[in-house]
């Protein structure tokens, strides 16, 4: 039955990130690292443009750490069609409107709930951005289909998990599992949390803006006696491992009323953590920010994000605010950013 959820799940990821006629012409070119590889160069060199990167890094979830990829390993390069993606070229086409995974999900882990991916001709679709300027957008719902995480200082304490049913570390979605949640009832819900630990500062000087706490799920409670507590995950954003922390469902916001604005002109701050404290984002991925509501944040806030560095030569780019407490937020990297964006980049208002 694991196998089955777990093929499941793959499948999902992967047709989110390159969708199904990706999927299905079985185009995926396999590549073994040289001294001096990176996946910048080799999204150069198989798909034309260095900008694609992340979605070698999205097939290769093994690579924790994309700034380090070792001679001799093998890395799986998709293709487009039953066309060597080296022949295809990427200037006459928009970035894909997809529902690309979070760190997350990179992991090997997806929701089920990602939609398929469409390639839309330059003259068919505004940018992202034309369509925040022109008023005619909203928050994509999917994004709260992958897990936005938060910096916080208030970690869920209502339990956690054991192990599932059959004593694995891990589970997936529609899975049981054995969980420590004194007093809960059945049928009560729980959202499921992963504690990674407390975001350095920026500066020697300077204090932590809290700890990166990862939504993982939401468990519904089918067993609850004197001897032992059982649940079913209902919503899965990535694996549930032994230790997961539960507390309140998460909010999900009505993201049809939220519609896509620029940022307040006085926000200014700092990126300060990625999804799964990776090393940094490109488009798609989840970023944290060292502001939120207090500086005047909502979810469907542009802002742009740029090198703390001038000197770097890094353009700015542009993130979209998807969740925020009073002093910190969480944020996507839109496709309208054409460089990484790193720890401490600066946050400010939108670059109109």
């Amino acid at each position: 039955m694991k196998k089955i959820v777990a093929s499941t799940v793959i499948i999902a990821s992967v047709c989110g990130v390159f969708g199904v006629r990706d999927l299905l012409a079985e185009n995926t070119t396999t590549h073994a690292v040289q001294k001096g590889d990176t996946l910048w160069d080799l999204s150069g060199g198989y798909l034309n443009n260095p900008l694609l990167w992340p979605k070698i890094w999205r097939l290769n979830p093994e690579i924790s750490n994309p700034d380090l990829i070792l001679p001799g390993q093998i890395v799986r390069i998709p293709g487009l069609d039953t066309a060597p993606a080296r022949e295809i070229s990427v200037v006459e086409i928009v970035a894909p409107v997809e529902s690309g995974p979070s760190a997350l999900a990179r992991a090997g882990m997806a929701s089920s709930s990602e939609p398929l991916s469409i390639v839309v001709a330059k003259q068919d679709l505004p940018s992202d951005g034309e369509q925040a300027r022109a008023g005619m957008g909203n928050i994509p719902a999917h994004y709260y289909d992958l897990g936005v995480g938060m910096v916080t200082n208030n970690i869920p304490n209502e339990g956690r998990v054991l192990h599932t049913e059959q004593g694995w570390h891990g589970a997936a979605l529609g899975e049981t599992i054995l969980i420590s949640a004194p007093g809960a009832q059945v049928g009560q819900q729980f959202g499921v949390y992963r504690d990674l630990g407390k975001v350095k500062a920026l500066s020697y000087f300077g204090s932590s803006p809290g700890r990166l706490l990862a939504d993982i799920g939401v468990i519904e409670v089918v067993v609850s006696d004197g001897t032992r507590q059982q649940g079913i995950i209902r919503r899965a954003f990535a694996e549930v491992k032994n230790g997961d922390l539960l507390g309140q469902v998460p909010v999900f916001p009505n993201v049809s009323e939220q519609p896509i604005q620029p940022g307040p002109a006085s926000a200014t701050g700092s990126v300060v953590a990625f999804h799964m404290m990776r090393q940094f984002a490109g488009p798609e991925d989840i970023v944290y920010l060292n502001i939120g509501a207090d500086q005047g944040l909502a979810p469907g806030h542009l802002l742009s994000v740029a090198g703390a560095d001038p000197s770097e030569g890094r353009a700015s780019g542009e993130i979209m605010i998807l969740r925020v407490s009073a002093t910190t937020a969480a944020a996507v990297v839109t496709k309208r950013s054409s460089h990484e964006v790193r720890r401490g980049d600066v946050v400010g208002p939108p670059v109109l």
